[in-house]
């Protein structure tokens, strides 16, 4: 009994002090900020209230913006942090003041809740006009459907957004600023492959007013799979035979940016006394050996001699796999 005593007069001056009301003063010259906590919110993650945004010189209120979900934090002096801005999941404050259309001057991004991707801070974002603080519905939508507040790059004037959806599919888009609106020039999406071994990718650009799509795919650099055997060819494209952890073989033809050509999984034949590895894809054949790949149509015979400098590994190795797709005679 005597220590639940204690405890409860300890935790008496933390209701008693949790402040409700703050002036916001770092975040710029010609504007400050009252930051109103509801009563019984002061000490959840996220808090129901009211921010304002006034003219330092004539205390006019300008800006106004209610929600049940700002975060904030304070510095040593027990003062609101304003302009932090730590991309992509880092910290980023209430009160954001930043030139975000290149004119030199400074606007304002402030929060308004957490209405981003995974439940992320989101902003109403106001432009600095002769007229005064402008809201811009588009540049606000930059702060709204990603995953939190967008980067500025002062060296490209470009905007960077970045959104995601679980572990394996990204989207990173590129925005130019013209009529003093926010627009796309580059969207590039990035996904895991079903197969497991690749990342898909989707870049769409903006070319002559237009927006153009690619789709290809590369290798994951990040997978852990052993290369069994592998070479080049003279104009950059690779041959890639990859064993995996669940006991499958894969043919991987890439360009000389690492895009894949072309992909097979289904049923190799490895020969043990010619050492070649055989599958046939569509009405082509195609035979591996030591030296590089001949691929048989219809119509006619195609050796592509590799690059000796550019070998990896040895088709020897197929034999000593148990490999679920592959034969071996």
């Amino acid at each position: 009994m005597k220590t639940l005593f204690i405890l409860f007069l300890i935790t008496i001056p933390l209701f008693t002090i949790a402040q409700t009301d703050y002036n916001i003063t770092s975040f710029s010259d010609n504007y400050i900020g009252k930051l109103h906590i509801d009563k019984g919110y002061q000490d959840d993650v996220f808090k129901r209230g009211t921010i304002t945004i006034f003219d330092s010189k004539t205390n006019e209120r300008l800006i106004e913006i209610e929600s049940n979900a700002f975060t904030f934090n304070l510095d040593h002096d027990n003062q609101v942090k304003t302009n932090v801005l730590q991309l992509p999941y880092g910290e980023q404050s209430i009160i954001i003041s930043q030139d975000f259309d290149f004119d030199g001057i400074d606007d304002l991004a402030i929060m308004d809740g957490q209405n981003s991707c995974y439940h992320g801070p989101s902003f109403q974002i106001y432009l600095q006009k002769n007229s005064g603080l402008v809201y811009s519905p588009d540049f606000t939508r930059l702060a709204q459907e990603y995953c939190g507040m967008f980067q500025v790059d002062y060296d490209t004037k470009t905007l960077h957004a970045m959104t995601k959806s679980g572990c394996c599919w990204h989207q990173y888009s590129e925005y130019k600023i013209l009529n003093d609106k926010p627009v796309a020039f580059n969207i590039l999406e990035e996904s895991l492959n079903i197969n497991g071994i690749f990342i898909d990718y989707s870049e769409t650009n903006r070319i002559n007013n237009q927006m153009v799509k690619e789709t290809y795919s590369i290798l994951d650099p990040d997978l852990e799979f052993q290369t069994i055997f592998a070479f080049s060819f003279k104009n950059g494209k690779r041959m890639n035979l990859i064993h995996t952890t669940n006991n499958q073989l894969f043919y991987v033809f890439t360009d000389r940016d690492n895009k894949v050509e072309l992909y097979y999984s289904n049923n190799f034949i490895y020969n043990t006394n010619a050492h070649t590895l055989t599958f046939t894809n569509k009405s082509a054949q195609y035979i591996i050996h030591s030296n590089g790949i001949t691929v048989k149509t219809p119509k006619r015979t195609i050796n592509m001699d590799a690059d000796p400098t550019t070998k990896e590994g040895d088709l020897v190795h197929i034999s000593s796999l148990k490999l679920e797709n592959t034969l071996i005679k």
